[in-house]
């Protein structure tokens, strides 16, 4: 009997990951905002949205939707990886941006989704 022992190579592709399969770590998060403060935490939001604009790594994408009375939004955020979207979560310029949004927000709720299905675009 013959033991053939396998290169580093494909020991090394048998126990990767299969990227090819993984999904985004996404999460929704529903914030109601103090009244008369909505504008406020929109500018704010934005301003946000504009400092960190391309230099978050493994940002798959995101949304905001407003409430038509203008008292809430949902934001729905994806992450390549839940590392990703950890890190992005310890990231000091999001740490900074909750402090200064906590004034402005009324109550906030957030969890991480699965896709359960998707139809058209977003």
């Amino acid at each position: 009997m013959t033991l053939a022992v396998p290169d580093i190579a494909t020991v090394a592709a048998v126990l990767a990951p299969d990227v090819s399969t993984a999904q985004p770590a996404r999460s929704v998060n529903f914030i109601r905002i103090k009244p008369g403060r909505f504008e406020e935490f929109i500018v704010l939001q934005s301003a946000h949205l504009e400092r960190i604009r391309g230099t978050v790594p493994g940002v798959v994408g995101g949304r905001m939707f407003v409430a038509p009375e203008r008292s809430a939004v949902i934001l729905v955020s994806a992450f390549e990886t839940a590392e990703h979207a950890q890190r992005f979560r310890q990231d000091p310029r999001f740490v900074e941006h909750l402090e200064r949004a906590a004034s402005l927000i009324e109550s906030t709720e957030a969890m991480p989704v699965e896709l359960a299905y998707e139809i058209g675009v977003i």
